[in-house]
């Protein structure tokens, strides 16, 4: 008995001891909201959110939302926007869906003049360039880096006429399929989150140590795969003196099965049907975007054409302490861009931008012979962090489009190389007749960075691939342990075809 009454006191006071210490535990809550410039009412977008006392920083996405997870109600979050005042506010004094506003912080002319030592703004501008290499250098870094890439193709035409083949399985029967098979709208994106390593050696490309990688593969498209294998197989039986050319009227040229470009799709068709992820191949696109990021003339115009525009220096500002003009242009004639710029006083870093297309303004615009290409959209978001007298990226974010139209004969045809005039092996000729739209955009956020050394560099051993997780449509629980860019509403909506 007394035994009976004694382990009914211990087990009493085991669940009195349980629930006073649960009572003790915080209950943790995730908060969403928007950022939003207090005047303009517009959002903010690839801010930073700090939680005060955690190493936790969360970035608001294109459209100034947020979601942060695990926080306690005491928690205290910093807002932090180039060119606006901080806030500090508390958890508990927020709600589920909350629209935090900034202030912008622009220093009057007269006032930041006091310390500013030149101020004639298209010099300023062209110092950018001029400071380059001394402000962005190449160093020895491990960054986690987070990036999103989405895609939209919108078919509005698309018509194949079967004109002649020399191939056994590619017939007018295959042509008519693909005109089917072609999704008239096809959406996908890939959400990336790994470890980079950088050298401090230019003609380093850079390393990478995926962590995750997940793709929304839209049903539509992935049909394709059939009518890819065909193709893969055709391209596979190729002879080392054998090669692929593309051919419509007298224009054509070779196929490289090699995709080079920083900008192409990462759900292209010839990915589709591979569930492992080729690191090299990344790690190269993510290279050549982000190697001599201002050297592009086209994107960076404003910069290497100083003479296409106008700039108007508005004021001044402070970036993590450091003074830095802010300067807005527009273009003239020639030009075509619009925007912001934030360049630092002492070195003349450009330390943020954001810019796009002017109304009725357009990049690359072709129409010759039945072929149609206008790059109709460019949007551009750049930040970069000074750490140790050197500037590093911080986030890029680029949106751009275009709108294709061609309507000519179009042949593939294989050929043997030889000494005077290369033999033509097979042939298929069809007319193709096709309008279409396209929109992509590229997110990366440095989410934190250490420094390295050249040991830790040279030894690390990138794999070759990574296993891919395929979704259906986005889950928070996928992310719910890792802090990215809040997904758009788009990409929440957004449910892959059954």
């Amino acid at each position: 008995m007394w035994n009976k009454r004694l382990y009914t006191s211990l087990f009493l006071l085991l669940l009195v001891l349980s629930s006073l210490a649960q009572s003790d535990t915080p209950s943790l809550v995730n908060l969403t909201g928007t950022l939003l410039d207090e005047h303009a009412q517009s959002p903010l977008p690839y801010a930073n959110i700090v939680v005060e006392g955690k190493n936790k920083v969360i970035t608001t996405n294109e459209k100034g939302c947020f979601l942060i997870r695990n926080l306690e109600k005491s928690d205290t979050l910093n807002f932090h926007y180039i060119g606006y005042e901080q806030k500090k506010i508390c958890v508990c004094d927020l709600q589920q869906g909350s629209l935090v506003y900034l202030k912008e912080a622009i220093i009057s002319l007269n006032e930041f003049f006091v310390f500013s030592k030149d101020y004639d703004v298209k010099e300023i501008v062209k110092n950018v360039l001029k400071n380059k290499d001394k402000n962005y250098q190449s160093t020895l870094s491990k960054k986690q880096l987070f990036v999103r890439h989405r895609y939209i193709s919108n078919v509005d035409k698309i018509s194949i006429k079967f004109k002649k083949s020399s191939f056994n399985h590619l017939d007018e029967k295959i042509t008519k399929v693909l005109e089917q098979k072609i999704p008239k709208q096809s959406i996908s994106y890939t959400d990336f989150l790994g470890d980079v390593y950088t050298s401090n050696y230019d003609n380093d490309t850079l390393k990478i140590n995926p962590i995750k990688i997940v793709r929304l593969k839209d049903k539509n498209v992935a049909d394709l795969d059939q009518l890819e294998k065909v193709f893969t197989n055709l391209f596979a039986n190729t002879k080392k003196n054998e090669y692929w050319k593309l051919k419509s009227g007298i224009i054509g040229g070779k196929i490289d099965t090699e995709i080079t470009d920083p900008d192409a799709d990462l759900d292209s068709l010839s990915e589709f049907h591979k569930n492992n992820f080729t690191i090299k191949t990344y790690a190269e696109r993510l290279h050549k975007r982000f190697d001599n990021i201002l050297e592009d003339k086209k994107k960076w115009d404003f910069l290497h054409n100083t003479g296409n525009y106008e700039y108007t220096l508005v004021g001044g500002t402070k970036v993590n302490g450091e003074d830095v003009y802010i300067v807005d242009f527009k273009p003239k004639k020639s030009g075509e861009l619009i925007g912001k710029v934030f360049i630092a006083t002492e070195t003349y870093a450009l330390v943020k931008a954001d810019f796009k297309y002017d109304v009725g303004k357009t990049g690359t615009n072709i129409r010759l012979f039945g072929v149609g290409y206008t790059l109709n959209q460019l949007e551009i978001s750049i930040y970069f962090e000074k750490i140790e007298g050197n500037y590093e990226l911080k986030y890029y974010a680029q949106k751009s489009g275009n709108r294709v139209s061609f309507d000519r004969n179009v042949s593939l045809i294989k050929k043997k190389e030889r000494f005077l005039i290369d033999k033509k092996l097979n042939e298929i000729k069809v007319g193709l007749n096709m309008i279409s739209r396209e929109e992509s955009s590229f997110e990366a956020v440095v989410i934190n960075q250490t420094k390295i050394n050249n040991a830790t560099y040279t030894n690390f051993r990138q794999k070759d691939v990574f296993k891919i997780i395929y979704v259906d449509q986005f889950n928070d629980n996928i992310w719910k342990d890792y802090n990215i860019i809040e997904p758009t509403q788009q990409m929440r909506d957004y449910k892959k075809l059954e």
